[in-house]
């Protein structure tokens, strides 16, 4: 006598071979691992440089020697470490002393990758000089309304002194307004523009980096490329 068919119900569904769910976990493993090192390189900037990048950067030589009360009195390069950690394709790094007061400021502009060129910030880089932050940093703005830079600003102590004797000023653009971004790693531009003015911490009303900076910031716009 012939058996009878088995019911659907009865049927156990085929089971995938042991060897096949490997081979699908490690590809979406390594699928995984791929975007997430792309995601990286995008944000450190390691996927998007050009060569016309360094020509827009090498606008930055053409600063003004004089700005205000403020005349250019040295021009330096970048130090070689620092050079390879950021990766920029264009800096101009100066000092400027004002001719009216003595006082004399340091000031970097850069143009490189967005990644490097973001996360190195003063808090990171005067600690670790024998500098001390003093107070938390704030945003200062200047300019007119709907034109306005914004840049933070943080000052620092010398040990063994508490007392606040530099001020730093600094912040980001992609060629517009310069920002005082709290991430500007995650900015939705491949490079970015970096200042950074480093002074006397002075008093109120008697601030150079300020001072300096209120003549300085409406001379770069004209040099900075949309990025």
């Amino acid at each position: 006598m012939s058996s009878l068919p088995e019911s659907p119900d009865d049927r156990q569904p085929p089971t995938a071979p042991r060897g096949s769910l490997r081979i699908a976990a490690t590809a979406i493993l390594v699928v995984l691992t791929l975007f997430a090192g792309v995601v990286h390189g995008y944000l450190d900037g390691r996927w998007t440089a050009n060569a016309d990048l360094h020509v827009v950067g090498s606008k930055l030589a053409d600063l003004p020697e004089q700005v205000g009360d403020w005349r250019l009195t040295e021009t330096t390069e970048l130090d070689p470490g620092a050079a390879d950690l950021l990766r920029c394709y264009g800096s101009s790094v100066r000092i400027y002393e004002n001719m009216k007061t003595g006082a004399m400021v340091n000031v970097a502009v850069l143009f490189g990758p967005r990644g490097p060129i973001a996360v190195h910030t003063p808090e990171i880089c005067y600690s670790s000089v024998g500098t001390k932050q003093v107070g938390g940093r704030k945003v200062e703005r200047m300019g007119l309304a709907g034109k306005e830079d914004a840049l933070w600003s943080v000052q620092f102590a010398t040990a063994p002194s508490s007392d606040p004797s530099l001020n730093v000023w600094y912040g980001w653009s992609d060629g517009g307004p310069w920002e005082a971004r709290e991430q500007p790693r995650f900015w939705l531009t491949e490079n970015l523009y970096k200042i950074q003015v480093a002074g006397p911490a002075g008093e109120e009303g008697n601030r150079p980096v300020e001072d300096f900076i209120d003549a300085f910031l409406p001379v770069t716009h004209p040099l900075m490329g949309s990025t």
